[in-house]
């Protein structure tokens, strides 16, 4: 939620700004820490911005904020001072949406607030995985290489999920445009061929009457069938949003062949890739555990990750409890324990990361590989079976003729 502040300072002046927490307490909380006296704070009620309903065309996009890191850790690397670059960046980019962003971020740090608290009261447009990177790079002095490393690892996860969205779309846009057809052939091409066969009495072969039986109904209850298809599907959306519909969606995912592989491969590059960056940066891996499990949408490896998490807690180290969930493969493991034992850990994670994101890439390209001719027959043999049913009735006819 975002809320906006009118406070008083240290040095007696009056500012005025938004906050993005998730309750009014923390927001007084978090400006209490500034030393700001509150004079007023107020919830801003959101409006319907295009942005907000379509945000894959009018929102904010990842290569937005990839472009906006890149010329950022360019500019501070030459010396610009960080509110100057924010406003020359800001006045370059085309993104209304963004333009906001960046200029909230410059109107932050006019208030005295350090540039990772700034990104990270945007969630939504910064990653909590960049905002930790970028963090470290101001304890440490070095902003430019913390920002050129949320960059490369921003591209790396972005380009893993764009394959895994492409294995996605091909299947889902054929299923949807074969059945608008077939529902189209059934409610208004077939019924007119149907009643002809019906009024020359003809005898008709068992798929004919079976697509006669299927015609009949699907036209005397479309309406009907309409109905209870948009009831089920509205149950089924709603119950797939709650806890435990995703946690079931995940489940099953996890245990198709195909999907498994693909799944298992992508969470475990992201986790790799998010551990060795953040260790690299310096974060303590209690808070690295804590980070990764944002990086997974599956809620089963999400689960996982929070058991390592607590064994962590409890002493135990990172490799002893994965070792006892079998989300984690077993190279995984090994190379986690080595790189404990070694002082090598961030290093083999990169080199995992790697690894994962080829052979998920690889089983990506199979799957497709295999799906393709899958839906190719599938669709083949219900429209033989459609033209089967309406022929072998017109040879009989033509042959009693």
């Amino acid at each position: 939620m975002s809320y906006s502040y009118v406070v008083y300072t240290a040095d007696k002046e009056v500012l005025k700004g938004t906050l993005d927490v998730h309750s009014e307490s923390l927001a007084e909380e978090t400006l209490e820490n500034y030393g700001y006296r509150i004079l007023s704070l107020q919830e801003i009620k959101k409006r319907s911005l295009l942005e907000e309903q379509f945000p894959s065309l009018f929102g904010i996009k990842e290569q937005d904020v990839v472009d906006f890191s890149e010329q950022l850790a360019i500019m501070v690397g030459a010396g610009i001072a960080l509110p100057s670059a924010l406003q020359q960046i800001e006045e370059q980019t085309e993104s209304a949406a963004f333009r906001r962003v960046i200029y909230g971020l410059g109107r932050e740090l006019r208030a005295g607030c350090p540039f990772s608290d700034a990104l990270s009261r945007y969630p939504k447009v910064f990653p909590d995985v960049f905002c930790r990177i970028v963090r470290a790079g101001e304890q440490s002095g070095n902003l430019e290489e913390a920002l050129m490393q949320a960059v490369n690892y921003m591209q790396r996860g972005t380009a893993i999920m764009k394959e895994v969205k492409r294995v996605l779309v091909y299947p889902c846009f054929i299923v949807i445009l074969a059945i608008i057809v077939v529902g189209l052939m059934v409610t208004v091409a077939m019924p007119p061929l149907m009643g002809l066969f019906t009024d020359l009495d003809a005898d008709l072969p068992l798929p004919t009457k079976m697509l006669m039986a299927f015609t009949d109904f699907a036209t005397a209850f479309k309406f009907h069938i309409l109905g209870a298809t948009t009831v089920l599907v509205g149950m089924a959306y709603w119950y797939f949003k709650t806890p435990s519909g995703r946690l079931l969606v995940d489940s099953i995912l996890l245990k198709i062949p195909g999907m498994r592989g693909i799944i298992i491969q992508t969470n475990m590059a992201l986790f790799s890739r998010t551990m060795s960056v953040l260790l690299n940066s310096g974060v303590a891996l209690p808070q690295i555990m804590e980070v990764t499990q944002q990086t997974t949408s599956n809620r089963i490896i999400r689960r996982a990750i929070r058991d390592v998490q607590e064994g962590i807690y409890e002493g135990q180290g990172l490799a002893k409890p994965m070792l006892r969930n079998r989300v984690f493969p077993s190279l995984l493991v090994r190379m986690v324990s080595a790189g404990e034992l070694s002082g090598t850990l961030d290093s083999n994670l990169a080199k995992l990361a790697n690894y994962y994101e080829d052979e998920a890439n690889k089983k990506i390209d199979t799957f497709v590989s295999l799906l393709e001719p899958a839906i190719t027959v599938a669709l083949g043999l219900g429209v033989g079976f459609i033209a089967i049913s309406l022929i072998m009735p017109m040879y009989s006819m033509m042959g009693s003729m």
